[in-house]
């Protein structure tokens, strides 16, 4: 198999060359996990260069968890779930590689499903003025950009909007983690908006969750970030299976704001 001719670097770098093209391979689906990479004999002939070299770049994948070496065996790729997917070299590739790979894609859209309608709510709830101006300029950046047809500036645009509703929940950990998930996020959303038949209601429907935050309803805000990531399952042309949806309205019964407060204690609870 031919994975992109010959590589022409310093041979400083050609491990590290080794590992991105490997990865390229990986994260588009050529090499699924569980499956076996070529021999490094084999690898050395396809990509021109020195077995050190190899070596090299397979042991870097193997330090992001990606692939597993066994001796005797070969090397095998890993579940997705040993991958180091935080690291800023495996996001890297998330972006440039992953669009093909519905798979990948799904993992990262179940995870938005189930948690960005809870983050909208709790934005809707903690919003400063400042985040809501954040939150109001990115939105007005996607409608221009959609005016302009710069699909590119849209997707831009689309990542600073949930960027900020991220860090509108003033919690520590989801404002960073907005940051973490950055990569992962523009995955998805410049791979729907690239297949999306009308940018215009994707808009009317960030609109929406903005206008929700805004006037602090976090039930509505919950259900307008739903009717946003049913879009983009609709135009990945994926969604969730019932069993999914009946645990995602179970998330949202027992997760939202006031639900607490309401119910009664458990009879082991402590009064």
């Amino acid at each position: 198999m031919n994975l992109g001719g010959p590589i022409e670097l310093k041979s400083s770098d050609l491990g590290n060359q080794v590992a991105e093209r490997l990865a390229r391979q990986i994260f588009s689906g050529r090499y699924n996990p569980g499956e076996m990479l070529p021999k490094e004999i084999d690898l050395v002939d396809q990509l021109a260069v020195s077995r050190a070299s190899v070596r090299s770049g397979l042991r870097t994948l193997t330090s992001l968890g990606m692939i597993h070496r066994q001796a005797g065996k070969g090397t095998v790729v890993q579940e997705f779930s040993e991958w180091t997917l935080l690291d800023p070299t495996v996001t890297r590739w998330m972006v440039d590689f992953a669009h093909p790979n519905h798979d990948f894609l799904k993992q990262v859209f179940d995870f938005r499903c189930a948690v960005e309608p809870y983050i909208s709510a709790i934005a809707a709830l903690r919003a400063t003025a400042r985040d809501l101006a954040d939150i109001e300029k990115a939105y007005l950046r996607m409608e221009r950009a959609l005016a302009e047809e710069d699909d590119i500036d849209f997707s831009q645009a689309d990542i600073a909007f949930h960027t900020a509703i991220y860090r509108a929940t003033h919690n520590l950990i989801w404002s960073q983690l907005a940051h973490v998930l950055k990569p992962a996020i523009l995955m998805l959303i410049k791979r729907t908006n690239e297949t999306a038949d009308e940018l215009s209601d994707s808009l009317g429907r960030h609109r929406h969750v903005l206008e929700c935050i805004r006037l602090r309803q976090p039930e509505q805000a919950y259900e307008a970030a739903t009717r946003v990531m049913n879009r983009t399952g609709f135009d990945l042309g994926v969604s969730p299976a019932s069993y999914e949806t009946e645990l995602l309205a179970l998330m949202k019964a027992r997760s939202l704001p006031g639900h607490y407060k309401t119910r009664p204690h458990p009879p082991d609870d402590p009064e």
